[in-house]
């Protein structure tokens, strides 16, 4: 469970950087900036759903140890609700927000875990 706390925690991290850098070019270039607010959307989504998923992830770690700690679900209708939040943002409010960024940055923490989960299955 260790191996996993690390991996998920470069991953966390590596994912506020890039929500870091974002705001900054966000700050830096005023005509972008509706995709770049998209992204952010997008990224927060992500990560939100990263820590639902870490959660989920985490009782089930427990409940290998304790017996007494139920898992209860995978998350799954959490994590496509908040995607679905994020989607009905961008089309609701099309003078704000992108499509192509949002969902360019629902894909954020999934696609930042795999480097990190791979290497600690090693």
């Amino acid at each position: 469970m260790q191996t996993f706390t690390a991996a998920m925690r470069m991953t966390f991290r590596f994912a506020f950087y890039s929500i870091a850098i974002t705001a900054i070019l966000w700050a830096l270039l005023p005509q972008h900036r509706l995709f770049l607010q998209s992204l952010l959307l997008g990224m927060g989504g992500s990560l939100l759903n990263g820590a639902v998923l870490l959660s989920k992830i985490w009782r089930v770690g427990l409940f290998a140890t304790d017996p007494t700690v139920r898992p209860k679900g995978t998350g799954m209708l959490q994590r496509l609700l908040i995607a679905g939040f994020v989607v009905f943002l961008t089309i609701r409010f099309p003078d704000l927000f992108i499509l192509s960024g949002a969902l360019i940055g629902l894909f954020l923490v999934p696609l930042l875990s795999l480097p990190f989960v791979y290497r600690s299955l090693k």
